[in-house]
């Protein structure tokens, strides 16, 4: 599809950064292959770091102009591939095999999954080289003009409350009530799964309940017969009744904000080859890390490195790809290639590779629009991840990108770069185990000092750190990707191994959402990580032995324990994440909106009002400080509670009281609802505008150093641990107390046979 008129520039500029990336690499990798001495290198590598670090310093304590600060980091980058390059020289000349086979084949294993790491790495700043910040493009002010929307919502197993509150955040978007509309998509009321006898009454059920929610809000039922294609099939059985030039995409559990069409929506009437606006997915919940690991309330969120600043990259070559959820298609070009493709189990991403092919362009808006949950286990994570990650095994293996039709250069290699990073649980193996290789059975895998390691490992470490921290420093920390892929690389090497073997279609499995765990347990994943957790343990007691036992080997021993003990820390905090921590809470609470007050209704028929602290589906915390003192007890005086936001001038309607608990310096009132406009109006108040959501993730948002990160991650791996061995204690208490009531009722019965015995 041709440029729109002014595109010819943006091409120029692109092509232009595509020629300088290409020439940075060209240029690094012949400079890596200079012979040059230790002395010189270690000189070169202490400048070249030193400059990083400059850059660093100058973006945390100064507001630089953004020209200076893209220049940092083309500067950045075209070090940190030097550094790379020779590292990989020098690994290659002097540090591979040379102690007999077992020594060859582990040291170029160990090398391969370097190879990968640093490809990845370059490839990633390929991708973050010229990121793409943009602004909503504004609607014309005749709303005639404004395109119709169908918002979709497909649903399988979420329970209803959730999908009542999804349906009545679609429906108070911001837009004119007859040019959109909500439909609620039912694959779990399907035809066949009603007429299925084991399931039947179930579904059935399912099918008025969801049918009575749909009529009571004014959202339009479907279903179909069978459930082919999971999700995918159950949007393109929706596409032929709907008649909207476009459809929002949402799952069940995200709900978006009252602006959500008015920052997408003009995108496409600016641009007729637009073919989709995609925007951040933003959480409510604590995913299973950052509960178990107690990091949700004080560290940037996981999902935000993808979600804001990888698609941001993504969107500068034209290659920001539809994630599920929370995006607007055209329809016309969604059945154009009809609809959403289904070969694959990422059928989001598969699908925008499609349209991407034709020509067509996609549209990355950088503004969390909605809010969802997270999968509440540890198991459930694993199974969502496994998920994308065999789905992106499948396109590279049946749709490859590097030979699809139509694409241009800089996207195959964006493709290439997203689907690629899902072959990190074997490279994550590997370099878990490689330092045990040498600290138990003395295969020389890796044959260097920590002196030789300083002058050419070490550059290449912190300069991928350093841009990292210069990037997004403020959404990602040290260790905190290496806990994630830790958590999910045992299982989902196995997955991954079998699609590798056979990429054909497999079960799309919905991930649980709005899960309650009403105790502690410890997660099924637990028992593969433990192993890994002894033979790390086991390599640092042996290795400590061989340190005075084996002096000679001290050289290669400093080096391999620094190694084994920050894999130990990662593997330590990753046992932490496996004790499943309960979670009793249903509705999950956010700070409130800026302004918003709310007016408490007294039985003596005065009203107070007070700032509000945050907010939830079930009720609003406040301040104690906030009560006057002269106001009475705080449980037997509130009657009825009245939602204010002054900046949007909205007042809600009495909403009685429930309960009203109390805990340290603050205090809650629970709602009782009466009816569903009230229900409506806490939704409206929760997600209604994305300022909202912009600030929750905003607080979360902050830099930390790298001794700093390290220190964050020890000192929450070391409550896990008490935690955990609070656990232990109380399940072998338990255990102890039912030994005891079982060897005491053996007794007792024991002593009335006995007695009966005598008796007879």
């Amino acid at each position: 599809m041709p440029f729109k008129q002014g595109k010819w520039l943006e091409a120029l500029l692109l092509g232009l950064a595509v020629s300088g990336f290409v020439a940075s690499i060209f240029l690094a990798f012949v400079l890596a292959l200079l012979p040059v001495s230790n002395q010189a290198q270690a000189l070169v590598s202490v400048v070249l770091v030193g400059i990083l670090m400059m850059q660093l310093f100058l973006l945390k304590r100064l507001v630089l102009p953004q020209l200076l600060v893209d220049s940092f980091r083309v500067t950045n980058i075209v070090i940190a591939i030097y550094l790379i390059f020779r590292y990989l020289v020098w690994r290659v000349e002097f540090t591979i095999g040379g102690y007999g086979f077992a020594s060859d084949f582990f040291g170029t294993l160990l090398f391969l999954a370097e190879l990968y790491a640093a490809g990845y790495a370059i490839l990633g700043f390929f991708v973050t080289f010229t990121p793409r910040h943009r602004q909503p493009v504004p609607l014309p002010l005749d709303a005639d003009s404004w395109p119709v929307v169908d918002v979709l919502v497909p649903t399988y197993n979420e329970p209803t409350e959730i999908l009542r509150v999804t349906l009545l955040g679609a429906l108070q978007i911001d837009y004119p009530k007859e040019k959109f509309c909500v439909h609620l998509l039912d694959d779990g009321g399907t035809d066949d799964r009603c007429a299925n006898p084991k399931i039947a009454e179930v579904s059935q059920t399912r099918r008025r309940d969801l049918q009575s929610l749909c009529e009571a809000v004014g959202a339009v039922y479907h279903t179909r017969q069978h459930n082919d294609h999971a999700k995918a099939g159950n949007v393109n059985a929706a596409l032929p009744s709907l008649n909207g030039d476009l459809i929002v995409i949402l799952d069940a559990d995200h709900v978006p904000t009252r602006d959500f069409l008015k920052n997408t929506a003009g995108f496409f009437l600016a641009d007729p080859g637009c073919a989709m606006v995609q925007t951040p997915h933003s959480f409510i919940n604590p995913d299973p890390v950052e509960k178990n690991l107690n990091i949700f309330h004080d560290s940037p969120a996981e999902a935000e490195l993808f979600q804001r600043y990888i698609q941001a990259g993504l969107d500068s070559w034209d290659a920001s790809f539809f994630v599920g959820s929370a995006a607007v298609i055209r329809r016309s070009l969604l059945q154009e290639i009809g609809g959403i493709q289904t070969e694959t189990l990422t059928e989001d991403v598969e699908t925008a590779m499609k349209l991407h092919s034709l020509g067509y362009r996609s549209v990355f808006l950088d503004r969390s629009q909605v809010l969802g949950l997270q999968p509440e286990t540890v198991t459930s994570l694993i199974s969502q991840r496994v998920r994308w990650a065999q789905g992106a095994i499948q396109i590279l293996q049946m749709k490859n990108p590097l030979f699809a039709k139509g694409l241009s250069i800089a996207q195959r290699l964006t493709y290439i770069t997203s689907f690629s990073y899902w072959l990190f649980p074997y490279a994550r193996m590997i370099n878990m185990l490689a330092p045990s290789m040498f600290l138990l059975f003395g295969v020389m895998i890796y044959n260097a000092t920590i002196d030789q390691y300083l002058i050419y490992g070490a550059p290449y470490f912190l300069a991928t750190w350093i841009y990292s921290d210069f990037v997004y420093g403020q959404v990602r920390w040290p260790l905190t990707s290496d806990v994630y892929e830790m958590v999910q690389t045992p299982l989902a090497a196995i997955m991954l191994f079998s699609t590798l073997l056979r990429p054909g279609k497999r079960p799309f499995n919905v991930t649980p959402k709005g899960e309650q765990l009403d105790h502690d347990f410890i997660s099924s994943a637990a028992k593969v990580q433990s192993v890994f957790f002894g033979i790390i343990l086991l390599s640092l007691v042996i290795g400590i032995w061989r340190w005075y036992v084996h002096p000679g080997e001290r050289p290669q021993l400093v080096f391999t324990l620094l190694w084994e003990l920050l894999n130990f820390i990662i593997i330590t905090a990753t046992m932490v994440v496996m004790l499943e921590r309960r979670q009793h809470r249903e509705n999950y609470r956010v700070p409130a909106p800026a302004g918003m007050k709310v007016d408490l209704e007294l039985l003596n028929g005065s009203v107070l009002r007070l700032p509000a602290l945050d907010l939830s589906m079930g009720g609003v915390g406040f301040s104690r400080n906030a009560w006057p003192a002269g106001a009475g007890q705080l449980a037997s005086v509130i009657r009825a509670v009245h939602l204010v936001d002054e900046e949007r001038s909205i007042r809600s309607d009495a909403i009685p009281v429930k309960s009203i608990d109390g805990i340290g310096d603050r205090f809650g009132v629970r709602f009782a609802y009466v009816d569903q406009q009230q229900l409506q109006i806490v939704v409206r108040f929760l997600y209604g505008h994305s300022n909202q959501v912009t600030a929750l993730l905003a607080a979360r948002r902050r830099r930390l150093g790298f001794l700093a990160a390290y220190a964050y991650f020890l000192v929450k791996t070391g409550a896990g641990l008490w935690y955990w061995g609070r656990f232990l204690y109380q399940r072998g208490r338990e255990s102890y107390l039912l030994r005891n009531l079982r060897q005491r009722r053996r007794y007792d019965m024991g002593k009335a046979v006995r007695r009966s015995r005598r008796y007879l």
